[in-house]
């Protein structure tokens, strides 16, 4: 999960939205598809969570806190993010708060740690072989936090994983054994930095791992 910076400049027309309006008609106006952009944009268009690039057809807008956990607070664009569609619902904002699929976890604002906060990047670790786990030399609070994320989120599940390691392979196949340096500074612009359209490939946060960087 990497450390997502707002966009100083939200739609305005996200303000002007009346508090009771239910979320369902907002999606069908314009200004959902407004909000909709500026996230993707911020996000350089990869999922706020689990770090699959993301095209307007395979991702929503995200209510970080639950809707149901926050009334009246639905149109607060410190809430919003956006999420990928999970595939089969296995995994993100898809999958967090179905009490069918994910059954073992609910929304608890004492172990959330949103992607917004700097301080949530250092609660994860990414292993080639697809894995995501607590970080080393977590206390054990921060540790918490970090199962339950990954819990809560479905970020082990075997989908991601199998992603993950198919991703960890082909960059640590490109780069061999012996890397020369050209070629990892390559590797580092082309797999954590955006490209000329501000996106950024997928799973930044293990690249970076396999890049030492």
């Amino acid at each position: 999960m990497r450390t997502i910076t707002r966009n100083p400049n939200p739609p305005a027309c996200l303000a002007q939205q009346p508090a009771a309006q239910d979320w369902r008609a907002f999606m069908g106006t314009p200004c959902h598809q407004q909000v909709g952009d500026s996230l993707r944009e911020e996000q350089h268009h990869v999922c706020c969570y689990c770090e699959v690039e993301i095209q307007p057809t395979d991702c929503h807008i995200e209510h970080m806190v639950p809707r149901s956990a926050r009334p009246g607070h639905d149109y607060d664009y410190v809430n919003l993010a956006a999420s990928c569609d999970g595939g089969a619902v296995e995994h993100c904002g898809r999958f967090k708060d179905d009490r069918h699929q994910n059954p073992g976890h609910r929304y608890d604002p004492a172990l959330f740690c949103t992607p917004h906060d700097p301080g949530t990047v250092r609660l994860f670790q990414y292993l080639p072989n697809g894995s995501v786990t607590p970080a080393t030399g977590l206390n054990a609070q921060d540790t918490r936090k970090a199962e339950y994320m990954i819990g809560y989120l479905g970020l082990q599940c075997a989908r991601l994983t199998g992603r993950r390691r198919a991703h960890a392979r082909q960059l640590i196949d490109t780069l061999g054994p012996n890397p020369d340096p050209a070629l990892v500074q390559w590797a580092i612009d082309y797999y954590l930095n955006p490209d000329p359209q501000n996106r950024l490939r997928q799973f930044v946060s293990l690249s970076r791992k396999i890049l030492n960087q």
